[in-house]
């Protein structure tokens, strides 16, 4: 099985954002959306609060048949330090499954004015204890 990156960049959710309570992650809840349309294909990313980037990707199997897969997404990051619970961070994990047949999305929203950190911010798939595929982000004031 090989996974590839689709697009990646600046992105916007299509649709309704959810929120769900993660405790032990920077800001104690992971945000999802159904659709993610990409409005702008770089590398580079200024941030500013309300701005997401990310990934979409795709699972490349043999079957004709979706299969439902266990993985990670993992983004590695500057240290983050939540001011509230000054717990620290440098890296993000999320463990999913998804259908290989469906489009999949990896994301980061800044909400908050300390977790616009610059430097590399590396977003990861892994399966199988395997780095499938990664992109990376430098983020500048």
């Amino acid at each position: 099985m090989n996974i590839k990156i689709i697009d990646y960049g600046i992105c916007k959710a299509i649709g309704e954002t959810k929120k769900d309570i993660v405790p032990g992650s920077t800001t104690g809840y992971f945000l999802h959306s159904d659709d993610m349309e990409f409005v702008e294909k770089t590398d580079v990313i200024h941030p500013t609060v309300g701005l997401s980037f990310g990934i979409s990707y795709q699972f490349e199997i043999d079957s004709e048949e979706a299969e439902l897969v266990d993985f990670v997404c993992r983004i590695r990051h500057p240290k983050l330090v939540n001011p509230i619970s000054m717990e620290q961070f440098m890296e993000t994990v999320e463990e999913k499954d998804s259908y290989t047949d469906e489009l999949g999305y990896d994301f980061y929203t800044f909400e908050l004015d300390w977790e616009m950190q610059p430097g590399e911010w590396i977003f990861e798939i892994i399966y199988d204890d395997k780095i499938m595929c990664s992109q990376t982000f430098i983020l500048r004031e």
